[in-house]
């Protein structure tokens, strides 16, 4: 029974954690990355969550100064010195990405990245872990609010279903009943630039989205 019991947990954390839709590379390309300094600040959700959001190179060079980097420390900083570093504390819990600013048909977007983190370096299920890029719907509201919204699994998935979009993807999860985007960054962008243009005026619903207040400035 206890066995029985953990394979359900973990087909439940399978399950909560399938809504959104989930990439092995970014949604965006180097071009159509846009820096936005309007993020940059402590905000509040409506679940009453903490988001402190930083300017990656800032948070990378706090304790790193670029002339003592080393080369791989010169490449992640390359990568992402237009990214922020995002903190999210809820309930006393901690979750840290990286998220890449970018534009496509004049829409702004957010390709969010979790930082990874280990408590315990033996730790099994973590090491068989994979992280992967989401994609993150940006808009500013006229009162300084920041909506954030992710783009739903359900919505790509009757795409497929009524093959209305070819986009190269693998069946993952315990019954394949998940997908995971496989396709080049440049081909997302494509896929993006489309989608943006859909007639669907529900494809931005989703459960997960964020409302952001802001508290201050960033320091």
């Amino acid at each position: 029974m206890k066995n029985r019991n953990n394979l359900l947990i973990v087909t439940c954390i399978l399950f909560l954690s399938s809504c959104v839709v989930k990439s092995l590379n970014p949604f965006y390309t180097k071009k159509s990355i846009s820096f936005d300094q309007r993020f940059v600040g402590e905000w509040t959700d409506y679940k009453k969550g903490n988001w402190t959001v930083i300017p990656f190179k800032d948070e990378f060079t706090k304790e790193n100064p670029i002339e003592k980097m080393k080369n791989e420390d010169i490449q992640l900083y390359n990568e992402y010195k237009n990214s922020y570093y995002i903190q999210r504390n809820y309930q006393g819990e901690e979750a840290l990405f990286i998220a890449t600013p970018f534009n496509v048909n004049n829409q702004t977007f957010l390709d969010f990245y979790p930082l990874e983190y280990q408590d315990d370096i033996n730790n099994l299920l973590q090491k068989h872990l994979i992280y992967t890029h989401s994609l993150v719907k940006y808009d500013v509201t006229e009162s300084g609010e920041i909506e954030i919204k992710w783009l739903d699994e359900k919505k790509v998935e009757s795409l497929f279903k009524n093959k209305k979009i070819k986009i190269e993807h693998k069946r993952i999860g315990v019954l394949k009943e998940n997908f995971l985007l496989t396709a080049s960054s440049k081909e997302l962008n494509k896929f993006i630039e489309k989608y943006t243009k859909s007639k669907d005026e529900n494809k931005w619903d989703t459960s997960t989205k964020y409302t952001l207040t802001k508290t201050s400035d960033a320091e």
